[in-house]
């Protein structure tokens, strides 16, 4: 994940949208869907390639930008090669191996029929089933013989941009900084809009069900709040997600400090958030929606803590 930094002046909109939720609401309106043919699975727009490596580090997958992106939203919290007799499923290489069920197919192949599975889905219940348009990125892939994409989704991660340690799938990390809002979510997994402030969400739900997220995350006063407590609050403060079609989602930050939206983006994606005066830019880009996995306390992946409003 990349590095937020403060760059300069803009005034925007909001529109309405919620995060980290057990049940849907209303959500940010993206005015460009309406009416448009998506265009081909975006490859990369990166010019220099990072290292290889697995999904969700902003590494190199030699996956294409849109399959990367559905991976890392919707299975790498199993799929992680953490959890003892669950294939990684983290880059081009591991997509290839044989399946062991089915040994006449590859993983890719078999994650194909088991996404669009009714009786034997994946992810498994209570997780929501993959939209339409995520499962149309697999089919299109499928079609196209599984290639392997030459170059990486996303740019090399700056030198000193910090961050080293993942979060794990429950969002807990040790060593949290001080809570600056001095107040805490305490209702657990209820399905407000205000739920978890800090938390990874849509790792949450491919493992305890809930919708399916394309971004979301908290922003925060500081670079160390801890998990659950509550973020920035700022009435005007708004989060925007430029995705590879250069389309824009604007996501309005809520009482807790959450933002959240499941448009239809295709990665990679850029973001920012804004008071309508100053603007903090993420450096870079990136295809994981799930931004509380990089922006942790001690900040993951390139990522030097939390999403900090401007």
């Amino acid at each position: 994940m990349r590095h937020f930094v403060l760059v300069g002046v803009v005034t925007i909109g909001l529109a309405a949208g919620i995060a980290c939720s057990t049940s849907s609401g209303t959500e940010a309106t993206n005015d460009d869907d309406a009416g448009t043919t998506p265009s081909p699975t975006p490859t990369s727009t990166s010019t220099s390639s990072p290292p290889e490596g697995p999904a969700g580090t902003g590494a190199n997958t030699g996956l294409p930008c849109d399959v990367q992106a559905v991976l890392e939203n919707r299975c790498i919290a199993c799929h992680s090669g953490e959890m003892a007799g669950v294939a990684p499923l983290l880059n081009y290489a591991d997509m290839m191996k044989k399946a062991v069920s089915d040994p006449t197919k590859t993983l890719a192949q078999l994650s194909l029929e088991r996404i669009k599975s009714t009786t034997s889905p994946m992810p498994p219940k209570p997780a929501e089933a993959p939209d339409a348009d995520e499962i149309a990125v697999f089919q299109e892939w499928a079609d196209g013989g599984f290639k392997k994409n030459a170059t990486a989704c996303t740019d090399v991660v700056p030198a000193g941009d910090g961050g080293t340690t993942m979060v794990d799938a429950g969002g807990t990390l040790p060593d949290g900084g001080t809570c600056t809002s001095g107040t805490y979510w305490t209702m657990g997994n209820n399905g407000s809009p205000l739920m978890n402030p800090g938390q990874v969400c849509q790792a949450c739900h491919q493992v305890m069900g809930g919708p399916n997220l394309r971004v979301a995350g908290t922003v925060y006063p500081t670079l160390r709040d801890p998990n659950n407590c509550n973020g920035a609050s700022t009435a005007n403060l708004t989060v925007i997600i430029t995705d590879a079609q250069n389309r824009e989602t604007r996501l309005p930050v809520n009482a807790a400090g959450n933002f959240f939206t499941r448009n239809n983006l295709r990665a990679p994606y850029k973001a920012r958030v804004t008071d309508g005066v100053k603007t903090r830019a993420m450096m870079g880009t990136v295809t994981a929606g799930d931004c509380n996995r990089c922006h942790t306390v001690q900040g993951a992946n390139g990522a030097p803590g939390r999403i900090m409003a401007p």
